[in-house]
């Protein structure tokens, strides 16, 4: 016969909306302690074990070598990857480095004991320039300070780069400072190309400038290998989350079995599990009090009162710069029992009900999680960013019908940022001439001037059939008495890509919304694990500040 089960539950009618009182469990008498801990439910048994060890079997995979897609890899060196993959060459065209490498040299020099002499004939055979064109001010100061008493370490560095171990012609010396002298430019030419590499003003390998982002992947060299493809955030750096799994499988390598104890998990100022246990004063969580509206405070306090002791931790490592899969998890409970937990992200069928913290997405999109997780050797928290040396902000401008990239910051000959107004200001923008006397109070201007640091992108039309457009680099007219003229080129390196030498640099339209794209050129620093340090210089890429307007008009009839 069907039966009648009916329980009692107590539950708490707090008057107030205060509960430290209550939290804080003042002590009455033993009855009540027990009173308390029957209400808690600390007398109830459950028909569970508690986790007693945990095996885990895990393959792994390190990619080897890096590249374009579709072209030869390239091995990976040892170091952060933003340092390889990121990085671009300097030109050696700023002065304050020209004279920097000539004193290092001139430094081995004596270290190597050769005489006042040989540092003399250096200079003869590779002065600094006591002039240039386009020099402002600064830079022409220091130049004057320079010319004469400075090596001209770049053009010695390329010298002695073309004729290795050998005296870089035009340099007589005796021969006691001739051996020293080829001692130092061995080890000149070895620290500079290990600090800033060939000094040939290269863009980066993997920087895509018609599309305005690096397009890297990293892989094996076993057939099979996985294929991970790289795409830095907006601060530059290759954190576990840059990287999509784009095809291979892992498990090439025999499986690894570890045995570990799981223990709770806990964070700072979390209660005890005990409720007689006396807790750290330092934080008071009875004193926490969310607003109904804030989800994740109410999240923390329900984890810390009631689910705190249902969660595990395994200390499971990874090495640096690896690919690994758990193929197996087991938990064994201190009944003797194994149960084995499935992956987070492996929700049946995939889609809206998978989630994953930390998970490396496949190829098919940011709902498709991998069965692996890799961990690369990036710079992280170890990287030290400098000041930003070039900045160009894309903007589209809906009256003009363009785009333009703004140089809103670039250097000058000593490598020093600028704003880029102020560069523009110091030029001689081309003004129209003045209006004749003819009587008349207005002047017709055939456009109006824009600020020269304003660079135009104008639409153009790739394939009639498809319509698509990109956007290309042009020049704004100026008029200079009865002619006219284009403006000088961009002053920085990022409109000025290597690869559009010889035809018009060309982005893609889709590349610049509504709320713009701001890329930026920074030195970055790191010292490694081995004690190394790398140098080197990469682009960042963030969103803009929305549409703006140059003021540029066509036919235009002004009052004087």
């Amino acid at each position: 016969m069907p039966s009648i089960t009916f329980w009692n539950r107590l539950e708490p009618r707090p008057r107030g909306k205060d509960i430290s009182e209550s939290l804080a469990a003042r002590l009455r008498d033993p009855l009540w302690l027990l009173a308390r801990q029957w209400q808690f439910g600390e007398f109830q048994g459950e028909d569970a074990g508690s986790p007693a060890y945990v095996s885990v079997t895990s393959t792994s995979a390190r990619p080897s070598s890096w590249g374009l897609p579709g072209t030869a890899g390239r091995r990976l060196p040892d170091g952060p990857l933003e340092s390889v993959l990121t990085r671009e060459e300097l030109d050696g065209s700023d002065l304050s480095l020209v004279a920097e490498l000539g004193q290092t040299f001139v430094a081995l020099l004596e270290h190597f004991g050769a005489s006042d002499a040989a540092a003399s004939a250096f200079r003869e055979a590779f002065p600094v320039a006591a002039s240039a064109l386009g020099d402002d001010p600064e830079t022409a100061s220091f130049r004057g300070v320079c010319a004469g008493r400075v090596v001209d370490g770049v053009a010695l560095f390329r010298s002695a780069s073309a004729s290795p171990g050998a005296l870089t012609s035009g340099v007589r010396l005796t021969p006691d400072d001739e051996t020293a002298a080829i001692r130092a430019l061995n080890q000149f030419v070895a620290s500079v190309r290990n600090l800033h590499g060939e000094l040939d003003g290269h863009d980066p390998i993997a920087w895509e400038p018609e599309r305005l982002r690096y397009r890297a992947e990293i892989r094996g060299d076993e057939a099979g290998a996985p294929v991970l493809s790289a795409t830095p955030d907006y601060e530059g750096t290759l954190d576990w989350y840059a990287f999509d799994l784009m095809g291979g499988t892992v498990g090439a390598t025999s499986p690894r079995i570890a045995t570990m104890i799981p223990t709770h998990a806990s964070f700072r100022g979390m209660p005890n599990a005990r409720f007689w246990d006396f807790e750290d004063a330092r934080v008071d969580f009875g004193d926490v009090r969310p607003d109904r509206r804030d989800l994740s405070r109410l999240m923390l306090v329900e984890f810390m009162l009631l689910h705190a002791n249902d969660w595990f931790v395994i200390p499971f490592e990874q090495d640096v710069g690896t690919l690994v899969k758990i193929d197996e998890l087991v938990v064994h409970d201190v009944f003797g029992r194994a149960t084995t937990i499935p992956r987070a992200g492996s929700a049946d069928p995939p889609g809206a009900g998978r989630w994953s913290m930390f998970a490396t997405t496949a190829d098919g999109g940011a709902s498709a999680f991998s069965d692996a997780f890799f961990l690369p050797s990036a710079s992280a928290g170890a990287r030290q960013a400098g000041d930003i040396v070039e900045e160009v902000r894309f903007l589209r401008d809906e009256t003009a019908d363009m785009v333009w990239a703004v140089e809103h910051t670039i250097t000058n000959r000593l490598g020093v940022p600028r704003p880029g107004h102020e560069a523009a200001l110091e030029g001689h923008p081309d003004l129209p001439p003045p209006p004749e006397d003819d009587g008349s109070h207005l002047r017709y201007r055939i456009q109006t001037t824009v600020p020269r640091n304003w660079v135009p992108f104008v639409p153009v039309q790739l394939d009639t059939s498809s319509g698509q457009i990109a956007l290309e680099l042009a020049g704004m007219l100026g008029v200079t008495g009865t002619r006219t003229v284009n403006p000088p080129e961009p002053a920085g390196r990022l409109l000025k890509p290597i690869a559009a030498r010889g035809r018009p640099y060309r982005l893609r339209e889709e590349e610049v919304p509504r709320t713009g794209v701001r890329i930026a050129r920074r030195p970055s620093l790191c010292r490694w694990s081995d004690g190394a340090t790398y140098l080197w210089w990469s682009r960042q890429r963030s969103a803009g500040t929305g549409e703006g307007s140059s003021g540029l008009r066509f036919d235009v009839v002004e009052a004087e």
